[in-house]
């Protein structure tokens, strides 16, 4: 897309110098570092177009704006509406204060998660019982299913243009937030988040701007630990657009410290820190158990006077504050952090799916771990004349009868000694533990829709089952789809707003095959006047969401047709197949392609049997060509016989006729009869 050489930002453009600092990308919540306030300095990221640029001087060296949007060193005085520190730890300890019920709840999901789901006191009493601790875990595995279920449901970025003829603009600033999403491996990074916030009940993302190979900044985005998140405890919507603030805090040692604010550890150190500790905190002591120091590292983002703001503080000590260098479309401040709720209950605490799978849960394990008990138990009921009178031995008769091969000695009448056994007991148990286990199949994702499609089972059937489980997700997938969009917004916006060098792009499809493309070069038009190719900063397009990949459906029973009849040796091409199945479309059309490479001779063979079929198919036509043309003289013989007949028939009475008054005529008139006359010829 070609357009004039003009000012490509409608709000202006960020630029880094000497002195100035960016928001380096990993922050407090990415999961590569601890934290991650990278500096941009003057020339960071060479040269950001080739050699012999007419314009590369003067873009490159442009002045800097009068009001820098990116943080300094240290906070600015004339920030409007920024908070002073007290103030923000105020609101940090007023989450964890308020959230207590919440972060506790958090933690029991994530124990359940992981398999342990059995308290202190419940195993304690299980071995005073001697009864074992068995744990299924089938909240974990509907977890990981519920995750894999949205990734098949992934779908990809697209933009729309928002004026007539604007496809090409659309598909630039598709390419763009996919090149964005590729250098983040945003696919692994929304997994993590994703089961992570189905224990937690938050779901969160952070927006970056890293060092790049180019002039500008790259935009970046990583997943956020959901155990070190906080934010406005008054907030109640799902998408968190009524939270006053959020962030990340962390305990840091010293190295880690002194790599992001270089010579201010003792100066934090000194400083009162009593933000307080969250549960999560205490799970973790045992990490600090060689007496190393640490200290706690908040980043914190909040809105005041219409706008968003930032500071990095440990105690009372401020270490970086500004405002926010990341804008929606509209040109207004945003957080760094984007997140939603799975759920939020009526006291305003955040939940996830694992609240509604703890009972069933713990049903399942208390009653497979008292079948198991019964199973190695027995009960005697014995009469007291049959073990020695006054003083029984019973401590050895009930482990003899315990053991599966215990042998009971006693004296007296057989019948006075019974061995009971809880079969019924068993049976109850393990109906009760059937009932927990179709509770938790039956929530959310069902099997239908994690696992397979069963051999007698149709395709229309198969794809009601699983809509019916899709059915359960809907409040969820409408609020991780609108997170997601929200993010490629975001980077939509950063990037219009800080690419303003040339650089190429290279974007993978589904196919895994690259693209390449060039934004912001510079191109001469049939004048010789210089312009901008590519300039992402005049694009104007909506974001929307493709649809995810193939889903089952209906298609289940056109592959239960095409399968039947290859079986019974209808010639169904493997192609057609392969299409009606539900595999992956990128897996689809790898495995066509590969049907369409075959080896040379089973080519040459295919090849010879189509050229022999045509053969005999154009032979058959020839044929029934050659009977139709030999049907059409047959009837033109016959035709032609009965015309001839017909002249002939006429001839024959013409001739007799003739040969009649010839033969009148040679006779003499006398021997006519009286009064007869010849003719007249």
């Amino acid at each position: 897309m070609v357009t004039p050489l003009k000012p490509a930002l409608p709000f202006g453009v960020s630029r880094l110098g000497p002195g100035l600092a960016s928001l380096g990308s990993p922050g407090l919540g990415h999961a590569s570092t601890a934290l991650g306030v990278g500096l941009l300095g003057p020339g960071a990221g060479g040269a950001g177009s080739a050699g012999g640029d007419p314009l590369s001087s003067s873009r490159t060296q442009a002045p800097l704006p009068d009001g820098d949007e990116y943080a300094g060193d240290a906070p600015s005085p004339e920030d409007n509406g920024a908070l002073d520190v007290n103030e923000l730890r105020k609101q940090f300890t007023d989450y964890v204060t308020i959230k207590q019920a919440e972060i506790r709840e958090a933690r029991t999901a994530l124990r359940y998660y992981h398999g342990d789901q059995w308290t202190k006191e419940q195993l304690d009493t299980l071995q005073a019982r001697g009864q074992p601790a068995i744990t299924f875990n089938r909240v974990g595995r509907k977890i990981d299913g519920l995750v894999g279920v949205l990734e098949k449901l992934r779908g990809d970025p697209k933009a729309a243009g928002r004026i007539e003829n604007n496809e090409q603009g659309a598909e630039l600033a598709t390419q763009c937030i996919r090149y964005a999403l590729d250098m983040s491996r945003f696919a692994a990074q929304e997994t993590e988040a994703l089961r992570k916030g189905a224990c937690t009940g938050i779901v969160i993302a952070e927006l970056g701007m890293v060092q790049g190979d180019k002039l500008d900044p790259d935009i970046d985005l990583a997943s956020v630990d959901a155990t070190t998140f906080f934010y406005d405890p008054r907030s109640l919507k799902l998408d968190f657009s009524d939270a006053r603030y959020m962030g990340v805090s962390k305990l840091v040692t010293q190295d880690e410290f002194e790599e992001l604010f270089p010579g201010k550890w003792d100066e934090a150190l000194s400083s009162v820190d009593d933000t307080g500790e969250t549960e999560f905190d205490l799970d973790r002591s045992y990490l600090w158990s060689q007496g190393r120091t640490r200290l706690r590292l908040v980043e914190h983002w909040y809105r005041a006077k219409g706008d968003w703001h930032f500071a990095f503080y440990a105690g009372t000590e401020l270490l970086r504050a500004g405002r926010s260098p990341f804008f929606d479309e509209k040109g207004k401040t945003v957080s760094r952090y984007d997140a939603f709720a799975v759920h939020v209950d009526e006291a305003g605490d955040h939940y996830g799916f694992v609240r509604n799978l703890i009972g069933p849960q713990d049903a399942m394990n208390q009653h497979r771990s008292k079948s198991v008990h019964i199973m190695n138990t027995r009960q005697l009921k014995v009469n007291r004349r049959a073990i020695g009178g006054d003083q029984p031995d019973i401590e050895t008769l009930r482990r003899e009868a315990a053991r599966p091969d215990g042998v009971m000695l006693y004296d007296g009448d057989p019948n006075d000694v019974e061995v009971i056994e809880g079969q019924q007991e068993f049976i109850r148990q393990t109906q009760y533990y059937q009932d927990a286990k179709d509770e938790i199949e039956q929530f959310g994702p069902n099997p239908q829709l994690i696992g397979g499609q069963a051999p007698d089972q149709s395709g229309r059937a198969f794809a009601m089952a699983q809509q019916s489980g899709i059915a359960e997700l809907g409040p969820f997938l409408s609020q991780w789809r609108a997170w997601k969009l929200r993010l490629y917004r975001k980077i939509w916006v950063a990037q219009q707003r800080n690419w303003t060098a040339e650089r190429i792009l290279r974007v993978t499809n589904d196919q895994g095959a690259a693209r390449y493309m060039t934004i912001n070069t510079i191109a001469v038009d049939p004048y010789g006047r210089p312009m901008l190719v590519n300039a992402i900063g005049q694009i104007d397009v909506d974001i929307l969401i493709d649809e995810g990949p193939d889903t089952t459906n209906v298609m289940g029973d056109v592959f239960d047709t095409l399968q039947s009849l290859a079986q019974n040796n209808v010639p169904v091409p493997p192609a057609v197949i392969i299409e009606a199945s539900a595999l992956p479309q990128s897996k689809k059309q790898q495995l066509i392609s590969m049907l369409s490479q075959q080896d040379p001779q089973a080519a040459a063979a295919q090849q010879q049997a189509v050229q022999a079929a045509l053969a005999n198919k154009e032979a058959d036509t020839l044929k029934k060509q050659s009977d139709a043309k030999a049907a059409e003289a047959r009837a033109v013989h016959s035709l032609a016989l009965a015309h001839h007949e017909t002249l002939r028939a006429h001839a024959t009475s013409t001739g007799t006729a003739i040969d009649t008054l010839e033969a009148a005529q040679a006779q003499p008139q006398s021997a006519l009869p009286e009064g007869a006359t010849l003719p007249m010829t």
